[in-house]
Protein backbone atom coordinates (compact mmCIF):
# COMPACT_ATOMS: atom_id res chain seq x y z
CA UNK A 1 0.00 0.00 0.00
CA UNK A 2 1.43 3.36 -1.04
CA UNK A 3 1.20 6.09 1.56
CA UNK A 4 2.22 9.76 1.50
CA UNK A 5 5.84 10.61 2.17
CA UNK A 6 4.93 14.22 2.98
CA UNK A 7 1.88 15.45 4.90
CA UNK A 8 1.03 19.17 5.00
CA UNK A 9 -1.43 19.49 7.87
CA UNK A 10 -2.30 23.21 7.87
CA UNK A 11 -3.17 25.72 8.82
CA UNK A 12 -6.13 26.70 6.68
CA UNK A 13 -5.57 30.07 4.94
CA UNK A 14 -1.83 29.79 5.55
CA UNK A 15 -0.45 29.12 2.08
CA UNK A 16 -1.26 25.44 1.68
CA UNK A 17 -2.75 25.84 -1.81
CA UNK A 18 0.27 27.87 -2.95
CA UNK A 19 2.52 25.12 -1.61
CA UNK A 20 0.44 22.38 -3.25
CA UNK A 21 0.71 24.11 -6.64
CA UNK A 22 4.41 24.94 -6.48
CA UNK A 23 5.88 21.92 -4.72
CA UNK A 24 3.50 19.60 -6.54
CA UNK A 25 4.93 20.79 -9.87
CA UNK A 26 8.24 19.04 -9.15
CA UNK A 27 8.94 15.93 -11.23
CA UNK A 28 9.99 14.07 -8.09
CA UNK A 29 6.74 14.83 -6.24
CA UNK A 30 3.36 13.20 -6.78
CA UNK A 31 0.23 15.05 -5.79
CA UNK A 32 -3.27 13.62 -6.25
CA UNK A 33 -5.34 15.27 -8.99
CA UNK A 34 -7.16 17.27 -6.35
CA UNK A 35 -6.09 18.95 -3.10
CA UNK A 36 -7.39 17.96 0.33
CA UNK A 37 -8.12 14.27 0.77
CA UNK A 38 -9.60 14.60 4.29
CA UNK A 39 -8.73 11.00 5.15
CA UNK A 40 -7.67 11.65 8.74
CA UNK A 41 -10.11 14.43 9.64
CA UNK A 42 -13.02 12.37 8.27
CA UNK A 43 -12.37 9.93 11.09
CA UNK A 44 -10.93 12.19 13.80
CA UNK A 45 -12.38 15.71 13.51
CA UNK A 46 -15.88 16.89 14.37
CA UNK A 47 -18.19 17.52 11.41
CA UNK A 48 -15.77 16.54 8.60
CA UNK A 49 -17.73 13.36 7.92
CA UNK A 50 -20.77 15.52 7.10
CA UNK A 51 -19.20 17.28 4.13
CA UNK A 52 -15.97 15.51 3.15
CA UNK A 53 -17.65 12.94 0.82
CA UNK A 54 -19.28 15.74 -1.15
CA UNK A 55 -15.93 17.53 -1.34
CA UNK A 56 -14.33 14.43 -2.89
CA UNK A 57 -17.17 13.95 -5.39
CA UNK A 58 -16.99 17.59 -6.41
CA UNK A 59 -13.20 17.43 -6.73
CA UNK A 60 -13.37 14.28 -8.85
CA UNK A 61 -15.91 15.88 -11.16
CA UNK A 62 -13.68 18.93 -11.60
CA UNK A 63 -10.58 16.78 -12.21
CA UNK A 64 -12.40 14.85 -14.94
CA UNK A 65 -13.61 18.08 -16.53
CA UNK A 66 -10.09 19.52 -16.58
CA UNK A 67 -8.60 16.35 -18.06
CA UNK A 68 -11.20 16.14 -20.83
CA UNK A 69 -10.78 19.84 -21.65
CA UNK A 70 -6.98 19.67 -21.68
CA UNK A 71 -6.39 16.85 -24.14
CA UNK A 72 -8.13 15.17 -27.09
CA UNK A 73 -6.49 11.88 -26.05
CA UNK A 74 -8.48 10.97 -22.98
CA UNK A 75 -6.64 8.66 -20.59
CA UNK A 76 -9.30 6.10 -19.72
CA UNK A 77 -7.13 4.57 -17.00
CA UNK A 78 -6.86 8.00 -15.38
CA UNK A 79 -10.62 8.51 -15.63
CA UNK A 80 -11.21 5.10 -14.04
CA UNK A 81 -8.76 6.02 -11.27
CA UNK A 82 -10.72 9.20 -10.59
CA UNK A 83 -14.07 7.43 -10.60
CA UNK A 84 -12.76 4.89 -8.07
CA UNK A 85 -11.84 7.79 -5.79
CA UNK A 86 -15.53 8.50 -5.21
CA UNK A 87 -16.50 4.87 -4.69
CA UNK A 88 -18.32 3.32 -1.77
CA UNK A 89 -15.03 2.56 -0.02
CA UNK A 90 -14.24 6.27 0.27
CA UNK A 91 -12.11 7.15 3.33
CA UNK A 92 -11.05 3.57 4.00
CA UNK A 93 -7.36 2.68 4.24
CA UNK A 94 -7.63 0.90 0.89
CA UNK A 95 -9.06 4.04 -0.68
CA UNK A 96 -6.29 6.21 0.75
CA UNK A 97 -3.64 3.89 -0.64
CA UNK A 98 -5.28 3.86 -4.07
CA UNK A 99 -5.10 7.65 -4.22
CA UNK A 100 -1.29 7.39 -4.26
CA UNK A 101 -0.98 4.30 -6.46
CA UNK A 102 0.00 6.37 -9.52
CA UNK A 103 3.11 7.72 -7.79
CA UNK A 104 6.35 6.26 -9.12
CA UNK A 105 9.08 4.85 -6.94
CA UNK A 106 11.19 7.91 -7.69
CA UNK A 107 8.52 10.31 -6.45
CA UNK A 108 7.60 11.48 -2.98
CA UNK A 109 3.84 11.38 -2.51
CA UNK A 110 2.28 14.51 -0.99
CA UNK A 111 -1.04 14.99 0.80
CA UNK A 112 -2.00 18.61 1.53
CA UNK A 113 -5.08 18.81 3.76
CA UNK A 114 -5.11 21.75 6.21
CA UNK A 115 -7.93 20.28 8.29
CA UNK A 116 -5.53 17.60 9.53
CA UNK A 117 -4.05 19.96 12.10
CA UNK A 118 -7.43 19.98 13.89
CA UNK A 119 -7.76 16.25 14.52
CA UNK A 120 -8.03 14.80 18.01
CA UNK A 121 -5.28 13.31 20.15
CA UNK A 122 -6.41 9.85 19.06
CA UNK A 123 -6.18 10.99 15.46
CA UNK A 124 -2.63 12.28 15.86
CA UNK A 125 -1.65 8.97 17.44
CA UNK A 126 -3.23 7.12 14.51
CA UNK A 127 -1.24 9.24 12.06
CA UNK A 128 1.95 8.47 13.97
CA UNK A 129 1.35 4.73 13.78
CA UNK A 130 -0.14 4.65 10.28
CA UNK A 131 2.59 6.83 8.74
CA UNK A 132 5.73 5.79 10.66
CA UNK A 133 8.20 7.49 8.31
CA UNK A 134 6.19 10.34 6.79
CA UNK A 135 7.46 13.90 7.31
CA UNK A 136 5.01 16.64 8.24
CA UNK A 137 4.71 20.35 7.49
CA UNK A 138 2.65 22.88 9.46
CA UNK A 139 2.40 26.48 8.22
CA UNK A 140 1.72 29.12 10.88
CA UNK A 141 -0.03 32.43 10.09
CA UNK A 142 -0.78 35.39 12.33
CA UNK A 143 -4.03 34.45 14.11
CA UNK A 144 -5.83 37.71 13.30
CA UNK A 145 -4.88 37.74 9.62
CA UNK A 146 -5.65 34.04 9.26
CA UNK A 147 -9.11 34.55 10.77
CA UNK A 148 -9.82 37.55 8.53
CA UNK A 149 -8.81 35.57 5.45
CA UNK A 150 -11.14 32.76 6.48
CA UNK A 151 -14.00 35.19 7.08
CA UNK A 152 -13.48 36.65 3.60
CA UNK A 153 -13.50 33.16 2.10
CA UNK A 154 -16.69 32.25 3.94
CA UNK A 155 -18.44 35.44 2.85
CA UNK A 156 -17.34 34.97 -0.74
CA UNK A 157 -18.90 31.51 -0.73
CA UNK A 158 -22.16 32.89 0.67
CA UNK A 159 -22.17 35.67 -1.95
CA UNK A 160 -23.85 37.94 0.58
CA UNK A 161 -22.21 40.44 2.90
CA UNK A 162 -23.36 41.15 6.46
CA UNK A 163 -25.47 44.29 6.71
CA UNK A 164 -25.38 44.98 10.43
CA UNK A 165 -22.81 45.03 13.20
CA UNK A 166 -24.44 41.94 14.70
CA UNK A 167 -24.20 40.05 11.41
CA UNK A 168 -20.53 40.95 11.01
CA UNK A 169 -19.74 39.78 14.52
CA UNK A 170 -21.73 36.60 13.95
CA UNK A 171 -19.49 35.86 10.94
CA UNK A 172 -16.39 36.48 13.08
CA UNK A 173 -17.64 34.36 15.98
CA UNK A 174 -18.46 31.24 13.99
CA UNK A 175 -16.85 28.35 15.88
CA UNK A 176 -14.95 27.19 12.81
CA UNK A 177 -12.98 30.47 12.78
CA UNK A 178 -11.49 29.70 16.16
CA UNK A 179 -11.17 25.97 15.57
CA UNK A 180 -9.03 26.30 12.44
CA UNK A 181 -6.60 28.65 14.17
CA UNK A 182 -6.31 27.03 17.60
CA UNK A 183 -2.52 26.67 17.59
CA UNK A 184 -2.41 26.44 21.39
CA UNK A 185 -4.34 23.16 21.27
CA UNK A 186 -2.86 21.64 18.12
CA UNK A 187 0.85 22.48 18.12
CA UNK A 188 1.65 20.70 21.42
CA UNK A 189 -0.13 17.49 20.46
CA UNK A 190 1.63 17.29 17.09
CA UNK A 191 4.99 18.19 18.62
CA UNK A 192 4.60 15.51 21.27
CA UNK A 193 3.92 12.86 18.63
CA UNK A 194 6.52 13.92 16.05
CA UNK A 195 10.06 15.09 16.73
CA UNK A 196 11.94 17.85 14.96
CA UNK A 197 13.23 15.40 12.37
CA UNK A 198 9.68 14.68 11.22
CA UNK A 199 7.70 17.89 11.81
CA UNK A 200 8.62 21.30 10.42
CA UNK A 201 6.82 24.53 11.29
CA UNK A 202 7.08 27.32 8.72
CA UNK A 203 6.03 31.00 9.07
CA UNK A 204 3.42 32.05 6.52
CA UNK A 205 4.82 35.55 6.01
CA UNK A 206 7.97 34.08 4.53
CA UNK A 207 5.98 33.03 1.44
CA UNK A 208 5.47 36.64 0.40
CA UNK A 209 8.84 37.89 1.65
CA UNK A 210 11.01 35.13 0.21
CA UNK A 211 9.09 32.31 -1.48
CA UNK A 212 12.17 30.58 -2.86
CA UNK A 213 13.82 30.55 0.57
CA UNK A 214 10.60 29.15 2.06
CA UNK A 215 10.64 26.26 -0.40
CA UNK A 216 14.39 25.76 -0.03
CA UNK A 217 13.98 25.34 3.72
CA UNK A 218 11.39 22.64 3.09
CA UNK A 219 13.65 20.94 0.53
CA UNK A 220 16.44 20.78 3.10
CA UNK A 221 14.11 19.38 5.76
CA UNK A 222 12.83 16.70 3.38
CA UNK A 223 16.29 15.86 2.07
CA UNK A 224 15.31 16.75 -1.49
CA UNK A 225 17.47 18.42 -4.15
CA UNK A 226 16.95 22.10 -4.99
CA UNK A 227 14.45 22.84 -7.73
CA UNK A 228 13.35 25.86 -9.73
CA UNK A 229 9.88 27.18 -8.97
CA UNK A 230 8.94 29.58 -11.78
CA UNK A 231 5.57 30.47 -10.25
CA UNK A 232 6.66 30.82 -6.64
CA UNK A 233 6.14 34.59 -6.62
CA UNK A 234 2.58 34.32 -7.94
CA UNK A 235 -0.42 34.33 -5.64
CA UNK A 236 -2.67 31.31 -6.02
CA UNK A 237 -5.72 32.37 -4.00
CA UNK A 238 -6.42 36.08 -4.18
CA UNK A 239 -8.28 37.21 -1.10
CA UNK A 240 -11.79 38.34 -1.86
CA UNK A 241 -12.04 42.13 -2.11
CA UNK A 242 -14.14 42.43 1.02
CA UNK A 243 -13.44 45.22 3.47
CA UNK A 244 -13.56 44.01 7.05
CA UNK A 245 -14.93 46.61 9.52
CA UNK A 246 -12.52 47.83 12.17
CA UNK A 247 -14.75 46.56 14.99
CA UNK A 248 -14.44 43.02 13.58
CA UNK A 249 -10.68 43.31 13.55
CA UNK A 250 -10.77 44.70 17.11
CA UNK A 251 -12.85 41.72 18.20
CA UNK A 252 -10.42 39.28 16.55
CA UNK A 253 -7.40 40.95 18.14
CA UNK A 254 -8.90 40.34 21.55
CA UNK A 255 -10.30 36.89 20.76
CA UNK A 256 -6.98 35.60 19.42
CA UNK A 257 -4.81 37.12 22.13
CA UNK A 258 -4.23 33.72 23.83
CA UNK A 259 -3.07 32.30 20.51
CA UNK A 260 -0.55 35.10 19.96
CA UNK A 261 0.76 34.69 23.51
CA UNK A 262 1.14 30.97 22.92
CA UNK A 263 2.96 31.43 19.61
CA UNK A 264 5.43 33.88 21.14
CA UNK A 265 6.20 31.47 23.96
CA UNK A 266 6.36 28.42 21.69
CA UNK A 267 8.32 29.78 18.73
CA UNK A 268 9.92 33.01 19.91
CA UNK A 269 9.89 36.56 18.51
CA UNK A 270 12.06 35.89 15.45
CA UNK A 271 9.71 33.22 14.11
CA UNK A 272 6.58 35.17 15.05
CA UNK A 273 7.88 38.26 13.25
CA UNK A 274 7.55 36.27 10.03
CA UNK A 275 4.08 34.80 10.46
Amino acid sequence: MRKPDILCIGAQKAGTTWFHVNFGARDDVFVPPFKELHFFDYHYAPDSAKWAPQHIRKSVKEAIRKHVAATPDIDLDFIAYLIRAQGAHMFTRKWYGEIFERATGAQKALDVTPEYCCISDDGVEFVRKFLPSTQLLYFVRDPVERAISQIRMNLKRKAKLPETRAEWLWAAKLPVIGVRGDYASYVPRWREAFGEDRLLFMPFGMIAASPEAFLARIETFLGMPPAVYPNAAKKVHWAADIEIPSFVRDYLVEATRPQRVFLQAEFGPAFCAQI
